[in-house]
């Protein structure tokens, strides 16, 4: 239910969505923008089918296939996605939020969500300029506050958001051609993420044990994900490679534990992690 609006420069708008915990931040918040407008998908069909999956955790970049592959999930979806935006792009795209809460519609905002590792993806499912701020739902915003202010929200060097509205039903038979592509052009991307990962290991370079436990986890939930939407649309090529990725992936998260990090900087423990990934080269190079 939407509170009442008040004047146009004096807005107060809320909408009840909250975010779903996911390794992938982006993934999580459109599993909830998405399900919010009565579209309801699990992750790994929404992150395989636009790619999110095959990203570096080290960046925040949309995939190039994000707008194709939610409008076969029935949305209708508008990105903006500006660095160093003007004054009056700001401007725009706060009206734009500010019509998407009126229409019960939550928006998917680079930034608002909040990780020990700087900002990430997180939903606004509100505003109240009586306080000048943006109420938000995402990844740790409930231990930081809900409430981001509206001039951090303005200060930010980035400007990335997703608005969706229903327009139709998913188009199944899209969605398995959507995802083949999406991991057919991200074969040497994710190649590369594996090279860059094991340079890192065989390197004398100290490693900060939280952080790359953390990169190492995401990766591994992301291609579980990824194998499970190849089980459920079966593909000749990529459900036996998803799969086989998805445990040697696995091997390698377990190296690494979630908040304490492991041995990352151990002789020993980095010498089994460039094995462990050079197996995952060798199955990737087997789905060309």
């Amino acid at each position: 239910m939407l509170k009442p609006i008040l004047r146009e420069d004096d807005v107060q708008a809320f909408v009840e969505a909250r975010y779903e915990y996911h390794w992938t931040p982006l993934v999580g918040c459109l599993v909830a923008q998405l399900g919010h407008i009565g579209i309801t998908q699990p992750g790994y069909v929404i992150g395989a089918t636009t790619g999110i999956y095959y990203q570096s955790p080290r960046t925040s970049a949309l995939p190039a296939d994000l707008s194709a592959a939610l409008s076969a999930l029935g949305v209708a979806p508008t990105i903006v996605d500006r660095t160093q935006p003007r004054r009056l792009q700001r401007l725009l795209v706060r009206r734009r939020i500010r019509r998407e809460l009126r229409a019960d519609r939550p928006v998917t905002v680079y930034g608002v969500g909040v990780s020990a590792f700087g900002p990430t993806w997180g939903l606004i499912v509100g505003c109240d300029d009586q306080r000048s701020a943006w109420r938000r739902d995402g990844p740790m915003t409930e231990q930081v506050s809900p409430w981001l202010p509206e001039s951090e929200f303005s200060a930010s060097v980035r400007l990335a958001l997703i608005a969706a509205r229903w327009v139709r039903e998913p188009e199944t038979d899209a969605l398995a051609a959507l995802a083949s592509d999406a991991l057919a052009g991200a074969v040497d991307r994710v190649g590369h993420d594996f090279m860059d990962r094991i340079g890192l290991l065989d390197s004398a370079i100290e490693i900060e044990p939280q952080q790359h436990a953390h990169d190492a986890q995401a990766l591994a939930a992301s291609w579980g994900e990824v194998a499970a939407f190849w089980r459920e649309f079966r593909h000749v090529d990529y459900t036996p490679v998803a799969q086989q990725l998805a445990i040697t992936l696995s091997r390698y998260a377990t190296l690494f534990p979630y908040p304490m990090g492991g041995q990352p900087n151990n002789p020993g423990v980095r010498t089994a992690a460039v094995h462990i990934l050079r197996e995952a080269v060798d199955v990737l190079a087997a789905s060309h």
